[in-house]
């Protein structure tokens, strides 16, 4: 999807690398979609005012319509970031309080539709491919995620692909705001909560991770008291969709949860000019700020040359490839 898409006066780019890694796990979505007749307000105000570009002559005429923008960061094989491409967004929109005027309804939908799509993965399961042990498949994914509808920005993310928002306050420069925080497993309230369901965390190569309680692969037959459980360090963030091998029996939950953390920003286009979703592909190894001057500086050389160009999208992946590419020679 490298060309730039024109709706709710945003300009949209979308770009991805498989960089060093065996297989590509990374998947993103875009929805630019009408908003159905009778729901919410008229179109006041509408969506992106401002995200993404800069007008002349004040605001655009407002248009109702409703933008989802999407990451999904893959683990353990794409299928449960495939799944959460083609489903999330439906999962969402089913949800009661989709589109209300309320934004803790609106938050309340999305958190619930996060959810209803983890638990359609389960049924899913049997289908996905086994582990090379036999076992069912342990594939996850991080989902962040933005949905823009009238003045309101809906931030909502599992896992560490970052959202950040780049905000013009005065001519001088852009400064970055980082509205996601990635969900590391050392996190105080995340361990806390891993722990609070009977699970752990271990450090492993200097990297905390979930572990993963499993009965020793030889086992056979019900699991008792008496059975050797083997503790694998194996995940290293502590929410996603997917990762269903972490369900505890005990409590009914997963210890890598799904459950979102979300957030809501009223949209001002003379300030906020852009938003950034990246995987930790992107984010280790462009700082926030660094991004957001880059996606300025594309912007303004295109005004000046008055030529295309690359995308910024592609402009930030091939940095950051660029980046990881001299660490390794390092």
């Amino acid at each position: 999807m490298e060309p730039e898409r024109s709706l709710f006066s945003l300009r949209v780019s979308v770009h991805s690398d498989q960089g060093g890694r065996k297989y590509m796990e990374d998947v993103t979505q875009v929805v630019l979609e009408p908003e159905a007749e009778g729901e919410g307000e008229a179109a006041a105000a509408t969506a992106a005012t401002g995200t993404g570009g800069a007008w002349e002559r004040g605001p655009p005429e407002p248009r109702a319509g409703v933008a989802f923008f999407a990451v999904f960061d893959g683990h353990g094989g794409r299928e449960a970031a495939v799944f959460a491409r083609d489903n999330l967004w439906k999962c969402i929109k089913k949800q009661r309080g989709f589109l209300s005027e309320d934004p803790q309804e609106f938050s309340g939908a999305i958190r619930k539709g996060f959810i209803a799509c983890h638990y359609a993965m389960w049924k899913e399961l049997p289908e996905w491919p086994k582990t090379l042990t036999g076992l069912p498949s342990t594939s996850g994914t991080t989902a962040s995620v933005v949905i823009i509808c009238r003045d309101k920005m809906y931030v909502a993310h599992v896992g560490d692909s970052g959202v950040v928002i780049g905000v013009q306050d005065d001519p001088a420069g852009v400064q970055a705001v980082e509205v996601t925080q990635d969900h590391k497993p050392e996190l105080p309230k995340e361990k806390e909560r891993i722990e609070g369901l009977g699970g752990s965390v271990i450090n492993k190569s200097g990297v905390n991770r979930v572990v993963w309680k499993r009965p020793r692969l030889t086992h056979n037959g019900p699991v008792r008291r008496s059975t050797v459980i083997d503790q694998i360090p194996f995940l290293a963030v502590a929410r996603a969709l997917g990762d269903l091998w972490s369900y505890d029996f005990y409590s009914g939950e997963f210890v890598v949860s799904p459950v979102p953390d979300t957030s809501v920003h009223t949209i001002n286009y003379r300030h906020q000019k852009y938003i950034i979703l990246g995987s930790d592909g992107l984010w280790n190894m462009i700082p926030a700020q660094d991004a957001v001057t880059m996606c300025r500086d594309s912007e303004d050389r295109k005004r000046l040359m008055e030529e295309p160009g690359p995308t910024a999208a592609k402009l930030l992946v091939f940095r950051a490839l660029g980046r990881w590419r001299q660490i390794g020679r390092a």
